[in-house]
Order: structure tokens, then C-alpha cells, then sequence
């Protein structure tokens, strides 16, 4: 960013050095021209720098949003699984895949009544949980 606003003191330098008549309309239009130049280089230097503070902060954000997740999940990885691959067995049982193993685990209706469904598969041991977006 230092490099425009030098760029930009270096046009108004050759125009102090060219003594423009700001009086006449040519002179009264660069002189504008520059001091918006002036601001628009302010303006982004300023930008960049919340942009630096911002990229910081929201790092920040992601390390301690990983440990709550390593707390809360155990370090063991969820995988949401669509609301398409539940299947309700005639018994009151609902069947559903693993996308890690294949393999398919049951849940009875009272676990699937809930709000949030969560199975962890007997096999491969993952966590699995119906997907939000169904």
C-alpha cells in the first residue's frame, strides 16, 4: 500500500513541479484528480490494515472453535449423513448407512424422534449425524 500512496506523492510532485495555474480549468481538474488519487490511497492503506486485523481475529476464532470441537467431539470426526439415506424399517427401526465403512446401523424410533440424530458406527467407530440442510 506504501507503494501507491509514493505513487501518488510523486504525480502530485510533478504537478507542484509543472507550477499548473489551479485557476484554469485543466489545472482546477488534475488538482482534483490528485487529492481524490490522495484518498483513495489513505482509504486502502486503512482497508489494509483492519483487513490484516480482521484476518488475525477470525484466525483466533478458528483455533479456539477447534478445540471446542476437539472437547466436544472427542477428537473423533462427525460425518453428517443426508436425511436420503435414513430408511424406516416396518418395525419402528431406522436403518442407516455408514459413509465411511458401509455399514449399516440401526436406530429405534425413539432415537430417531429427536431433533438431532447422532450414530456412531459399531464398526469403523465414526460419528455420524443427519444433515442440517434435509
Amino acid at each position: 500500500m506504501n507503494d501507491l500512496r509514493s505513487r501518488v506523492a510523486y504525480l502530485q510532485g510533478l504537478a507542484e513541479g509543472l507550477d499548473l495555474d489551479v485557476g484554469s480549468a485543466e489545472g482546477r481538474v488534475l488538482s482534483g484528480i490528485l487529492e481524490v488519487l490522495d484518498e483513495f490511497a489513505a482509504e486502502l492503506g486503512e482497508l489494509a490494515e483492519f483487513h490484516g486485523q480482521l484476518a488475525d481475529y477470525v484466525d483466533e476464532m478458528d483455533d479456539d472453535l477447534s478445540a471446542v470441537e476437539a472437547e466436544v467431539y472427542n477428537d473423533q470426526e462427525v460425518i453428517f449423513v443426508p436425511e436420503a439415506a435414513l430408511v424406516e424399517d416396518e418395525d419402528g427401526v431406522s436403518m442407516i448407512r455408514c459413509p465411511e465403512c458401509g455399514e449399516t446401523v440401526g436406530a429405534s424410533a425413539g432415537q430417531m424422534a429427536s431433533d438431532e440424530l447422532e450414530v456412531t458406527c459399531p464398526v469403523c467407530g465414526c460419528r455420524m449425524e443427519a444433515d442440517e440442510d434435509d
